[in-house]
């Protein structure tokens, strides 16, 4: 049996799972240039796959990631797909223009990977907090609006639910998941619900039939920072120390010299396994920390894997979003 690591590279995965990327299809949401979703499309274009469907709020932005495919593998086809995942009206035009396009047979892989992280608080227009929103509720009403063309690729489909150990800082708010008590909002607290949410989906996926991971990437320096970057530097710093205080138990710079910065091929290289590896289904858990799957209580909240907590999330979600997904 192979041996993984926090240093195993998404390109080495790509290429020793060559026969689970060509000639298949990959939707990708969050494919900014210099992100893990950006890394994730390109090193899966070294294997020739079908179709690669890029999910954003911006082509402009995207071009980037799409030149990069290209340079790798210039007969990779790619879609661009303008999305906005803190739009209900955004995700269900976008959910409706791939299943109306012909181009889109089937699709095998969708990595649900975008995210914002520590935003300050902002309902959006639909009435739900913006991390929550964008990061969870998006993708929920995605993923199970375009589930005909995930069906259509058979039993080896895949939705791959990209989370983070900011999981440990906040199961899921039943009661209020928008915040809206007065003086409840947290930054952090709401971005560990968010990724706790992307959890119990990938639970209550695999109960529907539906192969489902969800991950922690590592801890990497890309544009999901950018939030914390406009704060003022002291804000920025106590809130890092309070939250890994809170999800890992020990200080920041503790944590760092444990868990030191991955790099980009590094930090895809755990959604990638969870996208390819046909080898997983064999073991237990649904959650993957540097790119083996763990149920281990030390890398995953029982908040996160509870059955019972994914059904009650999933009626929420639907009661939420104002639409049934029977699957």
């Amino acid at each position: 049996m192979a041996t993984y690591t926090r240093e195993t590279e998404g390109l080495t995965l790509v290429h020793t799972f060559a026969d689970q990327v060509k000639g298949r299809t990959f939707l990708l949401t969050g494919p900014t240039p210099g992100g893990i979703g950006a890394e994730t499309l390109i090193s899966l274009a070294a294997e020739s796959p079908a179709l690669l469907i890029l999910v954003g709020r911006s082509q402009a932005k995207a071009q980037a990631t799409i030149d990069a495919i290209k340079k790798v593998n210039a007969g990779v086809k790619t879609k661009f797909v303008e999305a906005d995942l803190s739009s209900l009206r955004s995700v269900r035009a976008a959910a409706q223009a791939i299943l109306a396009d012909a181009d889109i047979a089937k699709i095998d892989v969708v990595i649900n990977n975008a995210a914002v992280m520590a935003t300050p608080f902002q309902l959006t227009a639909d009435g739900f907090e913006l991390q929550f929103h964008a990061n969870y509720l998006g993708h929920f009403v995605l993923t199970n609006t375009i589930m005909p063309k995930i069906r259509a690729a058979g039993p080896g489909a895949r939705v791959v639910n990209v989370s983070s150990s900011g999981h440990r800082l906040s199961g899921i708010r039943f009661e209020d998941p928008n915040f809206s008590a007065p003086g409840a909002y947290s930054e952090m607290d709401s971005y560990g619900q968010s990724k706790t949410a992307k959890i119990l989906f990938a639970v209550a996926l695999n109960k529907r039939g539906v192969c489902s991971y969800s991950l922690h990437p590592g801890g990497i320096q890309t544009n999901l920072q950018d939030y914390v970057k406009e704060m003022p530097q002291d804000k920025a710093m106590a809130l890092f120390e309070e939250a890994s205080q809170r999800a890992m138990g020990r200080p920041i710079e503790e944590q760092r010299k444990l868990d030191p910065w991955k790099t980009l091929q590094q930090g895809c290289g755990t959604t990638i396994r969870a996208a390819l590896d046909p080898d997983l289904v064999k073991e237990e858990g649904v959650y993957l920390v540097d790119t083996n799957l763990t149920t281990d209580p030390k890398h995953i909240k029982e908040w996160a894997t509870d059955p019972e907590l994914a059904e009650k999330l999933w009626k929420l979600s639907e009661e939420l979003v104002g639409q049934k997904f029977d699957i």
